[in-house]
C-alpha cells in the first residue's frame, strides 16, 4: 500500500469514528475512498425570501484529489445555507476552509465543517458570502449562537432585535 492509500484508509477510519458517535453520517466511494458524501444534523441557517430559516440537515461532498493532503480537499456544499464562509448549491457550493495543514485529518475537517454550518465558528474577515458576513457583523452575532432563536425573523429584523437588547 502506498502512502496516499494509507492516508485514505486512515481518513476512512477517523470519519467512521465520528459516525459511530453520531457526529456525521457519510457515504464513501472507492476501495480507498477519495470521495465522500457527508450529512450533518445540526441547526444552521438558510434564507427564504430574506427570512431566516433554520435547517437541521446539511450535506456536502468532499473530494480528496491527488495532491491531498498537501493541498486542502475540494469541498462542495450541497444544501441551502446562509453563512459567511459557505455558499449554497445555487452559488456553486463554495467553502472557505481558511488555513489548511497536511497533518489535518478528514475527521478534523468534518468537525470544522459541522462547526461552520452550526455557527459555532465563522470568519467574517475572509468571507465567501459577503452579504452573510455583513449581516453577522451588523447583528453582532457571536460564534456559538443558538441559531434556532433567529428562526422566522427577516435579516433586517435580526439586526434590529440585536440592537434593541444592546448586543
Amino acid at each position: 500500500m502506498n502512502p496516499r492509500e494509507r492516508r485514505l484508509v486512515s481518513d476512512l477510519r477517523s470519519v467512521q469514528e465520528l459516525a459511530d458517535h453520531d457526529l456525521v453520517a457519510f457515504r464513501a466511494e472507492g476501495v480507498t475512498p477519495d470521495r465522500y458524501q457527508l450529512m450533518f444534523t445540526v441547526p444552521g441557517i438558510a434564507l427564504e425570501d430574506r427570512q431566516v430559516v433554520v435547517r437541521n440537515l446539511h450535506r456536502c461532498e468532499i473530494y480528496l484529489h491527488l495532491d491531498y493532503p498537501r493541498r486542502p480537499p475540494v469541498v462542495t456544499w450541497q444544501t441551502p445555507v446562509f453563512h459567511p464562509n459557505l455558499l449554497g448549491p445555487d452559488r456553486n457550493g463554495g467553502v472557505c476552509l481558511g488555513s489548511w495543514g497536511a497533518s489535518e485529518s478528514l475527521a478534523d475537517l468534518c468537525t470544522r465543517l459541522r462547526d461552520l454550518v452550526s455557527y459555532r465558528s465563522f470568519n467574517v474577515n475572509d468571507p465567501l458570502d459577503h452579504e452573510a458576513a455583513d449581516w453577522v457583523s451588523k447583528a453582532s452575532l457571536a460564534p456559538g449562537l443558538d441559531v434556532s432563536s433567529l428562526a422566522g425573523m427577516t435579516v433586517d429584523e435580526v439586526e434590529v432585535a440585536k440592537a434593541e437588547v444592546g448586543l
